[in-house]
């Protein structure tokens, strides 16, 4: 009697543990598989320019204005900024220079969050690949370095495929 008792607690406990087993991985779900994200940029504010100081300013200008260097920045950043890499949310302020020559120079992002090296390097990278010349700042008809401030409002949407 001992014996059968055994093997049926014995069949019970492996038939449980194989159900368990069964419940916990659908049949169409790959293990693969996990959760997904989608990052959203809002760049509704305009480009800052920082002061300069003389008396007749012409500040640095994109190619097409305002409204192309936005939407050259927006589409870099869909086609390099990797979504699932990223929960990043909030308003971020991108700072670079125009140099003389009117290249970008010398990006920067605030506010610094801790693990965001990563982020950094891509948006650095996001940003250098705008191959497009500015026409440089110049002060008084003469070519000036410049600096330029844009913030971007960051939200991350996560979901399962």
């Amino acid at each position: 009697m001992k014996k059968i008792f055994f093997l049926l607690v014995l069949l019970a406990c492996s038939l449980v543990h194989a159900q368990y087993l069964v419940e916990d991985m659908d049949e169409n779900q790959s293990p693969d598989e996990s959760g997904s994200a989608k990052i959203e940029f809002n760049m509704n504010q305009h480009l800052e320019f920082f002061r300069l100081k003389c008396n007749q300013p012409v500040y640095a200008q994109f190619p097409g204005g305002e409204e192309a260097f936005k939407k050259k920045l927006f589409k870099n950043m869909n086609a390099y900024i990797d979504d699932n890499l990223y929960a990043v949310n909030g308003t971020f302020t991108f700072l670079f220079g125009i140099d003389k020559k009117g290249d970008i120079k010398d990006f920067g992002l605030l506010p610094k969050v801790q693990n965001s090296d990563m982020l950094y390097r891509d948006l650095n990278y996001v940003v250098r690949k705008l191959k497009e010349k500015w026409t440089p700042a110049s002060c008084n008809g003469i070519p000036v370095d410049s600096k330029v401030r844009l913030k971007v409002n960051f939200s991350t949407e996560n979901f399962d495929r």
